[in-house]
């Protein structure tokens, strides 16, 4: 596979088959979501470290003024357990209005979770961005 065509893949998974996190976040109420989690995958941060590489490209790409901030946090012995893996929902004040906790969760039902909790719209198939390679003659 070329460059290019590996670049219009990896673009088109963040922008056109991605699909739960394709949604238009209320900008009026949240100013974006706070993760903290180990930077490993061990004791149940793997799911927020997914929600992360899988889903959190995509939700920025259409809500572009959306804060994501990540934290993560080193613990190279593993054995700390309290290192916290949450979600934090922003308000455009500065303040926590939610607070997920991901930790042993599957990547998919953290999002989940996410959308039960934010006023947000489905961006309806028609607008969503899919590059189409152009075939050279």
């Amino acid at each position: 596979m070329s460059k290019v065509a590996a670049q219009i893949r990896f673009l088109n998974a963040i922008s056109f088959t991605t699909r739960k996190p394709q949604i238009l976040i209320n900008a009026e109420k949240y100013a974006g979501i706070k993760l903290t989690f180990q930077v490993k995958n061990h004791n149940g941060h793997m799911g927020a470290r997914s929600l992360w590489k899988k889903y959190l490209p995509t939700l920025q790409f259409y809500n572009p003024d959306f804060k994501i901030d990540v934290v993560r946090i080193k613990n190279p012995d593993k054995k700390k357990k309290d290192i916290p893996c949450t979600l934090d929902i922003i308000a455009n004040d500065g303040k926590v209005i939610d607070t997920l906790d991901m930790r042993n969760k599957m990547y998919d039902d953290i999002m989940d979770q996410l959308l039960e909790k934010i006023d947000h719209n489905v961006i309806p198939e028609e607008n969503l961005i899919k590059i189409e390679p152009k075939i050279a003659k």
